[in-house]
């Protein structure tokens, strides 16, 4: 009998324990920053096609900056889709709002008969760090069908105050990082 509970205290106590919740996260169309404006050049409509990212970030778990080189990948806290995916939509509704809905093709929406502009965006960096900063560091470019200008390729460099290093918080800030992503194309097409 005193063998049994040995065994039987420990599974009761281990039984009773459960692994910490794990909260997903995405990131959401933010209003515009500035007055919205209709393209610079008639034309093609702009599709939002691949996004690059790093591979520290190319992952379904929230990566925090720490000091110096070090970084954090949470066990908690996911993306509730793979990130390049995120940014994509959210990138495809901002710049809708800005620009217009026929100006910007959806995901998934196919291109019409003389085809479509395509924006394509290299992510260098896209994380918050333990001081509730994010950075936004970025390189993009708009080709394809139509008249218009040569393309040009462009940086962005955003920071943004988060308030805090809460999950919730960083990545709410980081949906306002691709907001002003969203105007600073705005501004060049």
């Amino acid at each position: 009998m005193r063998v049994c509970a040995f065994i039987l205290v420990p599974l009761l106590l281990a039984a009773c324990g459960g692994s910490p919740r794990t909260d997903f996260h995405t990131l959401v169309p933010v209003p515009a920053g500035q007055p919205t404006h209709g393209p610079a050049e008639a034309g093609s409509p702009i599709e939002v096609g691949r996004v690059d990212l790093p591979g520290i970030l190319d992952r379904q778990w929230l990566v925090t900056r720490g000091p110096g080189t070090s970084i954090e990948v949470s066990d908690q806290h996911r993306w509730a889709a793979p990130l390049d995916e995120l940014i994509r939509r959210a990138l495809t509704a901002d710049l809708r709002d800005r620009l217009g809905d026929s100006e910007v093709l959806a995901p998934g929406d196919p291109p019409p008969p003389g085809g479509a502009r395509t924006l394509a965006l290299n992510v260098q960096q896209f994380s918050g760090d333990s001081a509730g900063q994010v950075m936004l560091k970025a390189d993009w470019i708009i080709g394809g069908p139509g008249p218009g200008r040569p393309a040009q390729a462009h940086h962005v460099d955003l920071r943004l105050d988060a308030g805090s290093a809460n999950p919730d918080a960083v990545t709410a800030a980081m949906s306002q990082a691709v907001g002003k992503l969203a105007d600073a194309i705005a501004a060049q097409v």
